[in-house]
């Protein structure tokens, strides 16, 4: 095992990192859609809110389960990967509300 972390891509057969890079992707696009959902409803900003607060309200038992049911650090992945989606769904667009002087 390498004594320092950003030596491991290294050592990591050239497959691996196309589907670590491909699992980065999907949670960017996760996180694009979450938006563009949001973007769809009257209140966006609400809506946005809504969806995350669901994410979060589900991942505590989502957490528990793949801790029964996997390792330690599929777990982790699982946790980092939900925040992650997260975060960036909640950056992904910035939505401002349109004020009367800007209207006319």
């Amino acid at each position: 095992m390498p004594s320092h972390p950003n030596k491991l891509s290294v050592q990591l057969p050239d497959e691996f990192l196309k589907l670590h890079g491909e699992v980065h992707a999907l949670k960017a696009v996760l996180a694009i859609v979450i938006a563009h959902v949001s973007l769809l409803s009257r209140a966006p900003l609400n809506k946005r809110d809504e969806i995350l607060g669901s994410i979060n309200s589900m991942m505590p038992g989502a957490l528990a389960k793949i801790e029964q049911d996997g390792s330690p650090s599929e777990a982790a992945g699982f946790e980092r990967a939900i925040e992650v989606v997260t975060s960036l769904a909640s950056s992904a667009v910035r939505i401002e509300p349109v004020t009367s002087a800007e209207q006319g």
